[in-house]
């Protein structure tokens, strides 16, 4: 790896690298953005608070409307 990639929106082209070089490597960081999506920890959490703190619950699935978002 040579130096810094543009890189698309697209997760599968981050993960290749696709984009042309532009700085050496040790000069480049890594940004990653991440939206939030309505979890099923949400809607159990406003039912009950303790919920939050639920090991079931760690690894929560996306509701219907938290794919929708």
């Amino acid at each position: 790896f040579s130096g810094c990639r543009c890189s698309s929106s697209s997760h599968s082209e981050m993960e290749a690298g696709a984009g042309t070089a532009l700085y050496p490597a040790h000069r480049c960081k890594t940004i990653y953005l991440v939206r939030h999506a309505q979890g099923i920890h949400n809607v159990e959490g406003e039912k009950d608070f303790a919920a939050y703190k639920s090991h079931a619950l760690l690894d929560a699935q996306l509701t219907p409307l938290g794919w929708s978002q």
